[in-house]
């Protein structure tokens, strides 16, 4: 279950995996995702959009089994964004998280991306920018995307995937197409007063997934309810 940790912070438990989900660290410039299996860190990842700075953490709250946080406009921060997090599924092998991740604007033109990226070297004190995303599937209705590298350090070897249905694959940026340390959405005109949404699914796991479970947790993320306002 979830349990709020802090101000923009909240960890969820279950099964020997445990998700950090922090905001407003030094060097982070987002919102950082680290999840560790056997209380060992073995991945990190951030949400954040490139060339704006978040605002400080509004509210960060616990409706259900939700984990909400949000990032209000401000007069300095003209960006805002909205994060729900939901544990789908945690077994001995794999983690998979639901997001909904939300953002808008007070700019009369702007064109924010939204950007997901893993950390290299040792989770704890990543470096951004330098592990690459690999398309594995991509069938036209879903798209498989794993980080090109496990990680190194203390902890175990966690692997990073992201899972978007047909209902996001319009969002994802051209650059996808190639190579890239980021998977990015949107970039395009984003009207004041806009929510754009995307509803991304995290799959951690400390083994290679085989592809018909990446199939099944496809179907899982095709039934669940549609969260976007676009």
């Amino acid at each position: 279950m979830w349990e709020i940790s802090g101000k923009g912070s909240a960890e969820f438990r279950a099964n020997g995996w445990k998700l950090v989900v922090t905001s407003g660290e030094p060097k982070v410039d987002g919102i950082r995702l680290l999840s560790c299996r056997e209380d060992l860190v073995g991945a990190s990842a951030r949400i954040a959009v490139p060339g704006y700075e978040l605002p400080p953490c509004g509210e960060c709250y616990i409706r259900g089994d939700a984990l909400h946080i949000s990032f209000p406009l401000s007069q300095t921060n003209p960006i805002g964004l909205e994060l729900v997090m939901i544990a789908i599924e945690a077994d001995q092998r794999t983690f998979v998280v639901e997001s909904v991740i939300g953002i808008h604007t007070s700019l009369l033109d702007s064109h924010p991306n939204l950007q997901l990226e893993v950390g290299s070297g040792h989770p704890g004190f990543p470096v951004w920018g330098r592990v690459g995303w690999e398309k594995l599937i991509d069938d036209g209705n879903w798209a498989w995307m794993r980080a090109d590298a496990r990680h190194s350090g203390e902890g175990p070897g966690v692997s990073t995937c992201l899972l978007c249905d047909h209902r996001d694959l319009t969002s994802l940026s051209p650059e996808r197409q190639g190579s890239s340390t980021s998977v990015r959405f949107f970039g395009d005109f984003l009207e004041k007063g806009v929510i754009r949404k995307v509803q991304p699914w995290w799959v951690w796991s400390n083994g290679e997934v085989p592809s018909r479970k990446a199939r099944e947790i496809a179907r899982y993320l095709s039934s669940r309810p549609l969260a976007l306002s676009n």
